[in-house]
């Protein structure tokens, strides 16, 4: 995927899970590629990666769609994983094995390399490196049906993009949660490792949540797009990445055709 992709990417996903476009809201290809400034190619490679993480629905002659994610349900999902993520820890506390802690050791510290230097796509990086980490943590709870039913709240699309509505202030403070974790399940402390769970989705519930609630100019990023452009460098023989996103300007249509 080229930066400029990438970059595409990060802002349509964003204006997705902030809330900015409705659930149902129509995102035109065209007015997209005006709006940013940008060849339709760019644009055409997003959409596609949208509609594979389950973010965007393609309906045949219609378009793309903005997919039905309501607070309600974002509410609910967070709810049980709570419940079903916080048993879990505290199992793993009790049955982890010593290569299972090495996993979610390894984990953690990527997700710190990738907080600490940035590189391009360090954001979808960070994601994977997060979901091995609660993976394991269900894998080492020793509990079969917890994790098959815990697993499918794990990947639900408006969930497992999150970190791209982090700031980093929640980025740091999610991987002090990590690295508390794995301090408790070292210590083989059932109870403070489910403690620890519940605190650490409560608070990536409430970071989820308000950036939902805000807008791009109220979180003074001047636009969404620009955020998106100053956090990598554009290289000097990729003609693609020096070029400037307008100001953002709403591409849905409320149930268009």
């Amino acid at each position: 995927m080229s930066k400029l992709t990438e970059q595409v990417y990060r802002h349509m996903r964003r204006q997705i899970m902030s809330g900015n476009w409705a659930p149902g809201a129509q995102i035109k290809e065209e007015h997209m590629a005006s709006e940013l400034g940008v060849s339709r190619s760019p644009v055409r490679a997003a959409f596609q990666r949208l509609i594979e993480d389950g973010l965007l629905i393609s309906h045949r002659s219609r378009g793309a769609f903005v997919a039905e994610w309501t607070d309600r349900d974002i509410d609910e999902i967070f709810e049980l994983r709570i419940l079903l993520e916080s048993h879990a820890a505290g199992l793993a506390a009790v049955n982890a094995s010593a290569e299972q802690i090495a996993v979610l050791h390894s984990a953690t510290e990527t997700m710190q390399r990738f907080a600490r230097q940035k590189p391009l796509n360090y954001l979808g990086d960070m994601q994977a490196a997060n979901s091995l980490f609660h993976r394991v943590i269900l894998e080492a709870s020793g509990s079969p049906r917890l994790r098959a039913l815990a697993t499918t709240l794990v990947d639900i699309p408006m969930v497992v993009g999150a970190f791209y509505l982090y700031s980093d202030v929640d980025i740091q403070r999610s991987i002090q949660h990590h690295l508390d974790l794995l301090e408790a399940i070292g210590q083989r402390d059932r109870d403070l490792a489910q403690r620890i769970m519940s605190i650490h989705l409560r608070m990536a519930y409430l970071a989820f949540m308000r950036s939902r609630q805000v807008t791009g100019t109220e979180r003074g990023d001047q636009s969404v797009a620009s955020f998106v452009l100053s956090e990598t460098e554009p290289h000097p023989d990729d003609p693609e990445a020096a070029v400037t996103f307008g100001p953002d300007a709403s591409c849905g249509d409320r149930n268009a055709d």
